[in-house]
């Protein structure tokens, strides 16, 4: 199976786990009791309006489709499989594909396969819960996302501190290691509350991340583009192949009281090319979030985004996208929500990141003067 990412079978697949474990469950529902299989999923759809020279059709849109099932294996094992919707195949990936064990009880649990790695908490956050359509450019840019590998992960102090890291191929979903190097990522935070807050409470959140990672003609280097050579052409951001090793850091923090949330992060990547004459080549970004709610239905808010690119255009120095993206969100926390947001683009940005580094499904690109609707249905 030579492919980069599971398409089509994985549902076939699917349907023939699901069938083999139904046996399983009958008994293990009398040893465990019931609840043994779990499906979960999340459908977002919607209407993107573009300005005229985006490059972009207006239209409807489905911006993801996912379907997951988690269960337990007696008293030891859990599992999740997960798979998405590829609108650029018209195909089924892989999504998720993880074995979880314990180590000491609840605390401290070890998992196997296919997940999002422990870099960002923007990245590792739930699609489902984000308060945008999209995570931020640096996320989708710098953070390794879902990878084949194995972590451990730990609370402690009630499950206010939370620590995660791991060893993973570093190429994404692929089902082997096909460059012969891998990825280690860890992240650990404190949330001074616990896993849960009420509007009423003083929540302060911090987190850092790291990574190191070496590559081989990996996609994983964000550069500056430009529709055409013209001064005043759109610019754009891609992501083009890298050989060498990169260090990946960051550093988020949240502030959280009656209904108001301010969340900051910081994500940078250091590059060191196998062959290059650049001595400082390097990609960073921050988000600043400030949103509140209002009467418990309405999450109003705006973000900050900003992102560098590693290489500039055409040798010239790297040019930062920047956003100011204002958003409306109704009925938030629920199985059912809708959305509203408008993309501002500030000094003469016009295109932000367009994909991710683990190949998974993203929104458009944020475009200066953009809207975009979503009604999103997750249980």
């Amino acid at each position: 199976m030579s492919d980069t990412r599971i398409t089509g079978f994985v549902a076939g697949v699917a349907a023939v786990f699901v069938n083999l474990a139904m046996p399983a469950q009958a008994s293990a529902q009398q040893a465990t009791g019931p609840n043994v299989l779990r499906p979960s999923g999340m459908l977002r759809t919607g209407f993107e309006l573009e300005p005229a020279d985006a490059d972009r059709a207006d239209g409807f849109i489905v911006y993801d489709a996912r379907l997951a099932l988690t269960g337990v294996v007696g008293h030891v094992f859990d599992f999740t499989l997960g798979v998405e919707y590829d609108r650029d195949d018209a195909g089924i990936d892989l999504l998720d594909a993880i074995i979880t064990f314990p180590l000491s009880g609840d605390a401290v649990r070890a998992d196997l396969g296919g997940f999002r790695s422990p870099l960002s908490r923007e990245a590792t956050a739930d699609k489902a819960t984000l308060p945008l359509v999209e995570r931020s450019q640096s996320a989708l840019a710098l953070a390794p996302g879902r990878q084949l590998g194995l972590q451990v992960r730990g609370e402690a102090l009630e499950e206010r501190l939370r620590v995660a890291g791991g060893l993973f191929n570093g190429n994404g979903l692929r089902l082997e290691n096909d460059d012969k190097a891998f990825l280690v990522a860890g992240r650990a935070s404190y949330n001074s509350v616990g896993p849960l807050e009420f509007p009423e409470d003083l929540v302060i959140e911090a987190g850092l991340s790291a990574a190191w990672s070496t590559d081989s003609a990996l996609f994983v280097l964000p550069v500056e583009g430009r529709t055409s050579p013209e001064p005043d052409a759109r610019r754009l951001v891609s992501l083009e192949e890298f050989e060498g090793d990169r260090i990946i850091w960051g550093a988020d923090a949240r502030l959280a009281h009656e209904g108001w949330t301010l969340a900051v992060e910081y994500l940078r990547t250091d590059y060191d090319p196998e062959v290059s004459e650049a001595e400082d080549l390097h990609a960073h970004g921050v988000t600043v979030d400030l949103r509140h709610m209002l009467w418990g239905l309405f999450d109003v808010g705006g973000r900050y985004d900003a992102f560098t690119p590693a290489v500039g255009f055409a040798g010239e120095t790297p040019q930062a996208s920047r956003f100011f993206v204002l958003g409306i969100g109704v009925a938030p926390g629920l199985f059912a929500r809708a959305g509203l947001q408008y993309a501002i683009g500030i000094d003469r940005t016009t295109r932000g990141v367009g994909s991710a580094l683990d190949g998974t499904n993203t929104a458009p690109p944020l475009t200066d003067d953009q809207f975009l609707l979503y009604l999103q249905l997750a249980f």
